[in-house]
C-alpha cells in the first residue's frame, strides 16, 4: 500500500491525513504536541472562517458572521462533515449541512472529534513527535527523522507545519517576510480566555454612545445577546485611549509604537455545551511584533513576554471595561498564533491580485472567499481587511502545493506557495482544510501511481476531491 507521511496535525494537516486515507493511501500523522487541530484547538481560535465568501464592509458584517447564511458556501468535504459532527456533539453553533460565514465552536471537543475523524479513516496518529530532518533516495524526499533518529519511510510527504518545516530542511526555496527582511511579518497572538464575566454591562456600555459605533450594528449586538447567539464586540478603543494616557495599557513586545486606539484587541463569548457562555469571553489581541518566528531563541523571548502582556490585558478589562470588575484570567493558549513565516515557493505562487481580482485556474482544487486580513507591523495602524471585489470567490490553483524542483513533497496550509497579501485570505482556516484535503488526496494518487504528484492530470486530483465531497 503507499505511504504517505504527513508533518503537523493542525488545521490542514488533519485534514491531509484524512484525505489521503480515504484516498487509499497508508497514513502516518506526526504531531509534535498532544492534540491535533493547532490553533484551532490548543490555539483557542473558536472560530471556523470563511467557509461562506466573507465580506468585509463594516462592523455589521462582522458581528453577524457567526449567524448569517449569506452568500453561497464554497468550502465542503472535510470541512462541513467536521462541522456537522461538532454540532452533533453539542460543541458547535449551527444546523448540520449549512455553515455560517464564521462556525463558532467548542476547542477542547474540536479536539476530540477530528482525533476520531482521523483515526476511523485509518490514520496512525504519532503525538509528541517532532522531525529532525528528511530522508531522500535518488535525489527525492523519501520520509523523515524524527525524535531520536526515528526513520519514518514515505512515497510522498506533506509538509503541514505552518513553518514549511519539512520544505525547508529539504532545501526548498522559500519566501519570509518582505525585501529581505523576515521580521517584515504579520504580529503574533496568544488568544486566552476571561472568566467571571458580566456581558450584558459590556454590552449596555457598547451602546451607551461613548464608543465610535454606529446605531444598527449596536441594535445587532443587543439582538444577538439578547436571543443568545454568538456575538463579536471588535475591542472598545475609546477605553483603551483612556487607559494608554493613564499608563494602564501595557506595551507589546517588539513594537516602539503601538497605538491602542488602532490596536487590535477583539473580544467574543465563547461556546461551551451546546451554546453560547456569556460569562466567559475570548480575546484575540496583537501581542508580539517584528519576530522571525523560525528563530527559536527570538520566538521564546516573545512567548515569555506575551504570557505577560496577557496579565496586563487582563488587569485593564478589569480596571476599566464594565462587566470585568470581577473577571479573571481563566486560561492562555497553549498554541500562539503565528501568522506568516515562510511561504514555500511552489510551480506557482498566488498573488494578491489573484485574489482581489477572484482569479480562475485551469488546476483548481477548491474556492476561497476569505477577505485578505493584514496585520499592521508594528501596531501603529489598524488591521487592514480588504474584501475580494464583487463579493466574488478565487479558486486555489493545485501548483501552490507543489513545491519547485523538491520531489516527494506536498505543502499544505500557512506555508503553501503565495505572497504576502494573498496569504493573508489562504492562510485562514477555510483555505487551510481546503489546501490539506487536496494535498493529502494528490499524495495518495501520486503514491498509488509510484509518479511525482506534479505529474499527476490535474482531471484526476479534481475527480477524486469530488468524491470526497470538496466543492470545486
Amino acid at each position: 500500500m503507499a505511504k504517505v507521511v504527513v508533518v503537523g496535525g493542525g488545521t490542514s494537516g488533519f485534514a491531509a491525513a484524512i484525505a489521503a486515507a480515504r484516498a487509499g493511501a497508508n497514513v502516518t500523522l506526526l504531531e509534535q504536541s498532544s492534540y491535533l487541530g493547532g490553533t484551532m484547538t490548543g490555539g483557542l481560535v473558536p472560530g471556523i472562517v470563511s467557509l461562506r465568501h466573507q465580506p468585509w464592509r463594516d462592523l455589521e458584517t462582522l458581528v453577524e458572521m457567526e449567524t448569517s447564511h449569506a452568500g453561497d458556501q464554497v468550502v465542503q468535504g472535510i470541512a462541513q462533515e467536521m462541522i456537522d459532527r461538532l454540532i452533533d456533539a453539542g460543541g458547535a453553533y449551527g444546523t448540520p449541512g449549512h455553515a455560517t460565514i464564521r462556525v463558532s465552536f467548542d476547542p477542547e471537543i474540536m479536539k476530540v472529534v477530528i482525533d476520531k475523524m482521523c483515526r476511523e479513516a485509518g490514520v496512525a496518529i504519532d503525538y509528541h513527535t517532532k522531525v529532525t530532518a528528511v530522508l531522500r533516495e535518488n535525489g527525492r524526499v523519501a520520509g523523515v527523522k524524527a525524535n531520536f533518529g526515528d526513520e519514518i519511510i514515505a512515497d510522498c510527504v506533506i509538509d503541514a507545519t505552518g513553518d514549511g518545516h519539512v520544505a525547508w530542511l529539504a532545501g526548498a526555496r522559500y519566501e519570509q517576510g518582505e525585501n529581505g527582511d523576515p521580521t517584515y511579518v504579520q504580529p503574533i497572538t496568544m488568544y486566552f480566555l476571561m472568566g467571571g464575566v458580566e456581558l450584558d454591562k459590556t454590552i449596555d456600555y457598547a451602546c451607551s454612545g461613548r464608543e465610535d459605533f454606529s446605531e444598527r450594528y449596536l441594535r445587532k449586538l443587543r439582538e444577538l445577546y439578547e436571543e443568545g447567539k454568538p456575538l463579536t464586540i471588535p475591542g472598545l478603543p475609546r477605553l483603551r485611549e483612556v487607559a494608554a494616557q493613564a499608563g494602564d495599557y501595557p506595551g507589546a513586545f517588539g513594537s516602539t509604537t503601538l497605538n491602542p486606539r488602532a490596536h487590535n484587541n477583539i473580544l467574543r463569548p465563547i461556546f461551551r455545551n451546546g451554546k453560547v457562555v456569556y460569562d466567559t469571553t475570548m480575546h484575540n489581541v496583537d501581542m508580539a511584533y517584528r519576530v522571525d518566528a523560525t528563530d527559536n531563541k527570538t520566538l521564546s523571548e516573545a512567548i515569555g513576554s506575551m504570557r505577560d502582556f496577557t496579565l496586563k490585558i487582563g488587569e485593564f478589562y478589569r480596571k476599566y471595561v464594565p462587566g470585568y470588575e470581577n473577571a479573571y484570567v481563566l486560561q492562555i493558549a497553549d498554541n500562539i498564533g503565528i501568522r506568516e513565516t515562510r511561504r514555500v515557493i511552489g510551480e506557482y505562487m498566488l498573488t494578491g491580485e489573484d485574489v482581489l481580482e477572484a482569479r480562475s485556474f485551469p488546476d483548481s482544487i477548491g474556492y476561497c472567499g476569505a477577505t485578505v486580513d493584514v496585520h499592521n507591523i508594528d501596531g501603529s495602524e489598524k488591521t487592514r481587511m480588504t474584501a475580494i471585489r464583487g463579493g466574488r470567490l478565487y479558486q486555489i490553483p493545485f501548483r501552490i502545493l507543489v513545491p519547485e524542483e523538491i520531489d516527494g513533497l506536498l505543502v499544505a496550509g500557512r506555508c503553501v506557495s503565495a505572497d504576502r497579501v494573498a496569504c493573508g485570505s489562504i492562510r485562514q482556516q477555510a483555505g487551510c482544510i481546503v489546501t490539506g484535503q487536496a494535498a493529502g488526496v494528490a499524495a495518495a494518487l501520486a503514491a498509488d501511481r509510484r509518479v511525482e504528484a506534479r505529474h499527476l492530470p490535474i482531471g484526476i486530483i479534481q475527480q477524486a476531491l469530488k468524491v470526497q465531497g470538496a466543492q470545486l
